[in-house]
C-alpha cells in the first residue's frame, strides 16, 4: 500500500482524523507558545489571561446559546434548519458590532474596550465552529489546524518585528476567529442575509438557547473564574497569574484525547443515542489520556524551559496539580454530548452548576491562602465533582456496570488488537 493510500485509510475514520489533526495542531501550537510566552513575559501574559477570561464570559453570554439547539432540530429533520440558524447568527453579529463600537467609545477602560470590539467576532466564530462540528467534523478540524498554523506564523513574525504589547496578543485572537468564520461560511456555501432572519423561529429557540447559554456560561466559569477572581477580587500579581495561565495551558494538552472523542460524538449523537459508542469512547479515552498525562508529567519542566524559559518554571507545580482533574472531567465532556443531543439541558445544567458553585466557594477559601496553587486546587475539586456526577448519572440511566466504562471485555480486547495488527501490516507494506 502506498503512503497516500495509508493516509486515506487512517483519516477515513472520524476519531483517527480528529486525533491526528489535534496532535499536529499541538505540535505547531508548541512552536507558537514558545515565541508567544517569551514575547509577552509573565506579567503581560497574566494581563492577557484576565482579558481573555472576561472576553470568553461576555461572548458566551451574548451568544444566548442559540446554536446549542441545532443538533436537536437536525435530528428532528426540520426543513431549512441550517439556513434559519445562520441568518439569526448573522443578525446577532451585525447588532453586536454596532453595540461594540458604541461601548468602545463610552468605556474608559482598555480591558472593556478590547472586550467590546472583540466579542462580536468571537460570538460568530463560536457559533459557526459548532455548526461545522455537527455538519462535518473533519472540516472542523481542518479549520482548527489552519488557524493554528496561521497563529504560529503571525506569532513568529511579531516576535521578530514588533514591540512587546498586549495589542499584538489580542490580535492573534482575532486572526483565529476570522479564519473560523471565513472557512466555515465557505464550507457551508452560504452567506446568510441577516435581514431575512426568521424572528419567530428565533423566539421559539430562545428558551432553549437561554438555558444553553447559562449552561455554557457555567462551563466557561468553571475554567475561567479562577483567573478572574485572582486578578479582580484578590489582587494576585500579574506575573503569578501569568504562571498560572501557562500551567493551565500545559495541563490542557491533556484534554487532547477527550476533546477529540467529544467532537466526533457530537456528530454521532445528533443522529441517535449511540450509547455503545459513548461507552467505548470512555474506555479508550481513559487509557490514552493516562499516556498523555504521563508524558506531560515527565516532560513538563523541560517543555516549560523550551516553550517559555526558566522564568516560567513556577508554572510546573500548577500543571502537575491541574492534571489530577483531567480524567474525571473527561467523563463530563464525553457524556455531556449525549445529554445535549437528547435535549436534557436541565440535567446537564444542574450537575454543571453544582460543580461551578464548588469551584467558586473553594476559590474564596484557597486563593487568599495559596494564590495560584489554591486556584489550581479548586479547579481539581470542581472537575472531580462534575465528572463524578455525570458518570454516576450515565451509569444509572443506561443501567451500565462501572466495569464496562473502565475495563475492556475479552472480545473488545481481541477486536482492538486485530485493528492494531491491521494498522501495523499496512505500515509495513507502505
Amino acid at each position: 500500500m502506498t503512503i497516500k493510500g495509508l493516509i486515506r485509510r487512517l483519516t477515513g475514520n472520524d476519531y483517527v482524523f480528529t486525533i491526528f489533526t489535534k496532535v499536529m495542531a499541538v505540535l505547531i501550537g508548541l512552536i507558537a507558545s514558545s515565541y508567544s510566552n517569551r514575547f509577552l513575559g509573565p506579567e503581560l501574559k497574566g494581563q492577557l489571561g484576565q482579558i481573555s477570561s472576561l472576553l470568553s464570559i461576555v461572548a458566551v453570554t451574548a451568544n444566548f446559546g442559540l446554536y446549542q439547539p441545532y443538533p436537536y432540530y437536525k435530528r428532528m429533520q426540520q426543513p431549512d434548519t441550517l439556513e434559519r440558524f445562520l441568518r439569526i447568527f448573522m443578525l446577532q453579529f451585525v447588532a453586536y458590532m454596532a453595540l461594540g463600537v458604541l461601548g468602545a467609545t463610552v468605556f474608559d477602560s482598555f480591558e472593556l474596550t478590547a472586550v467590546c470590539l472583540l466579542a462580536p467576532i468571537q460570538v460568530l466564530a463560536n457559533q459557526l465552529s459548532f455548526m461545522i462540528m455537527v455538519e462535518d467534523v473533519k472540516f472542523k478540524n481542518v479549520i482548527f489546524f489552519t488557524a493554528r498554523i496561521t497563529n504560529t506564523l503571525v506569532t513568529i513574525l511579531a516576535f521578530y518585528t514588533m514591540e512587546r504589547t498586549i495589542l499584538v496578543a489580542l490580535a492573534l485572537i482575532v486572526i483565529g476567529d476570522l479564519i473560523t468564520v471565513v472557512f466555515a461560511l465557505a464550507r457551508l456555501r452560504r452567506l446568510p442575509n441577516p435581514l431575512r432572519a426568521d424572528l419567530r423561529f428565533a423566539a421559539k429557540i430562545v428558551p432553549f438557547g437561554i438555558i444553553s447559554m447559562i449552561t455554557t456560561l457555567m462551563l466557561t466559569l468553571n475554567y475561567r473564574v479562577d483567573t478572574l477572581m485572582m486578578g479582580y477580587m484578590y489582587g494576585v500579581p500579574d506575573a503569578e497569574i501569568g504562571f498560572y495561565t501557562l500551567g493551565v495551558s500545559l495541563s490542557e494538552y491533556g484534554w487532547l484525547i477527550p476533546d477529540a472523542f467529544r467532537e466526533v460524538l457530537f456528530s454521532r449523537t445528533a443522529k441517535d443515542d449511540a450509547v455503545g459508542e459513548v461507552t467505548m469512547s470512555m474506555k479508550v479515552n481513559l487509557y490514552l489520556t493516562f499516556a498523555m498525562i504521563a508524558g506531560i508529567l515527565l516532560l513538563g519542566k523541560p517543555v516549560i524551559r523550551l516553550l517559555a524559559g526558566a522564568e516560567y518554571l513556577p508554572a510546573y507545580s500548577v500543571t502537575v496539580l491541574l492534571i489530577v482533574g483531567i480524567i474525571p472531567m473527561s467523563y463530563f465532556k464525553i457524556i455531556g454530548t449525549l445529554l445535549l443531543a437528547q435535549g436534557k439541558k436541565g440535567v446537564y445544567l444542574g450537575m454543571l452548576t453544582g460543580s461551578v458553585l464548588v469551584n467558586i466557594l473553594c476559590n474564596m477559601a484557597t486563593i487568599p491562602l495559596w494564590g495560584k496553587m489554591g486556584a489550581a486546587l479548586s479547579s481539581v475539586v470542581s472537575y472531580t465533582v462534575a465528572g463524578g456526577l455525570f458518570l454516576l448519572y450515565y451509569l444509572r440511566t443506561y443501567h451500565i456496570a462501572a466495569r464496562e466504562v473502565f475495563l475492556f471485555s475479552k472480545e473488545e480486547r481481541q477486536a482492538l488488537m486485530g485493528k492494531w495488527r491491521a494498522v501495523c501490516r499496512r505500515l509495513k507494506k507502505a
